[in-house]
C-alpha cells in the first residue's frame, strides 16, 4: 500500500516540479489534426442521425429477430460507406421471438384500453381474446402456490405487487414515506433464510417451473406492473426460458 500511495503521489506531482526535457525528448503538438478531429465531432457527428435511425426507423431488436437482422445489415452497409471493411459473422442463439400486435382492456367494473405489451420470449393468445379476472397471488413458494390454487383457473395472475412509484405531482414526501419505500426495496432483496446450496437449487427450478404451473392450474397468463412513470416499461425475458403462458406487462 506504501508504494503504491508513493506511485500516486510522484504521479500527481505538478508539471511545474518536473525537470526540463532535453530537446531531442521534446514533441509539437499536431493542433491542426485535434482541430480536425474537435471539427468532425462538433460540426459533422451522425450520431444521432444513426441513433434515430436505429430507434425510430428499425425499432425495437431483440436478438434473433427480423429487426435485429436489418439492423445489422443496415450497420454493416454504413460502415462500408464510410470506407471500412464489415462482414456479419454468424453466431448460435436460441430461439427467436418476435412481438406481434397486442390490445390490452379493463372491461369490468369499468372499460378502459390498457397499455401494455409482451415480456419477451413469452407464448401468445394465437389470436385468441382471453377474458378473465386479475387475482394477485403469492406464488413465491410451491407451499404458498398451493393457498390459492383454487382462485388460478380461468384469471389473469399477478405474482409481485405494484411498484411503489412516488407521484410526483402529489404531496410532498415525508420522512414516513422514504422509509416505507426503502423498507420495501430491502424487503424485495432479502436474502432468504436458507441459503445453503441445495435450497437455492431448489428454489431456481421452482421459478423455472412456475409458469408451466400456473398453465397447468389453467391460468390464462401472468400480468406484470411496468414499474415505472411516464407508461413506461421494465421488459426483460430469455430466449433460454421460454414461457407456455401469455406474460403482459402493464403500465403502472
Amino acid at each position: 500500500m506504501k508504494r503504491l500511495l508513493s506511485l500516486a503521489l510522484l504521479i500527481a506531482a505538478p508539471l511545474a516540479a518536473q525537470e526540463p526535457q532535453p530537446a531531442q525528448y521534446q514533441t509539437t503538438v499536431d493542433t491542426a489534426g485535434v482541430g480536425a478531429i474537435i471539427d468532425q465531432a462538433m460540426n459533422h457527428s451522425q450520431v444521432m442521425a444513426t441513433l434515430e435511425h436505429l430507434s425510430d426507423v428499425i425499432g425495437p431488436r431483440l436478438s434473433g429477430s427480423p429487426a435485429m437482422r436489418k439492423a445489422n445489415d443496415w450497420t454493416a452497409q454504413k460502415f462500408r460507406e464510410y470506407g471500412l471493411t464489415a462482414a456479419l459473422e454468424p453466431y448460435t442463439f436460441g430461439v427467436s421471438w418476435t412481438r406481434g400486435p397486442l390490445q390490452a382492456n379493463i372491461v369490468s367494473p369499468f372499460k378502459r384500453n390498457v397499455m401494455a405489451a409482451s415480456w419477451a420470449w413469452t407464448a401468445g393468445t394465437n389470436g385468441q381474446t382471453l377474458t378473465g379476472p386479475v387475482v394477485r397471488i403469492d406464488a413465491a413458494t410451491p407451499e404458498s402456490l398451493k393457498v390459492y390454487q383454487s382462485k388460478i383457473k380461468g384469471a389473469w395472475v399477478m405474482l409481485t405487487p405494484p411498484a411503489r412509484i412516488w407521484n410526483p405531482d402529489g404531496p410532498p414526501m415525508t420522512a414516513e414515506d422514504s422509509a416505507e419505500m426503502r423498507e420495501a426495496r430491502q424487503r424485495r432483496f432479502r436474502p432468504r433464510a436458507d441459503t445453503s446450496a441445495a435450497a437455492m437449487a431448489a428454489r431456481a427450478q421452482f421459478r423455472v417451473d412456475l409458469p408451466y404451473l400456473l398453465k397447468k392450474a389453467g391460468a390464462l397468463g401472468e400480468l406484470s406492473d411496468g414499474s415505472k412513470e411516464h407508461a413506461l416499461f421494465t421488459m426483460s425475458g430469455s430466449p433460454l426460458r421460454v414461457s407456455p403462458l401469455p406474460h403482459l406487462v402493464v403500465s403502472h
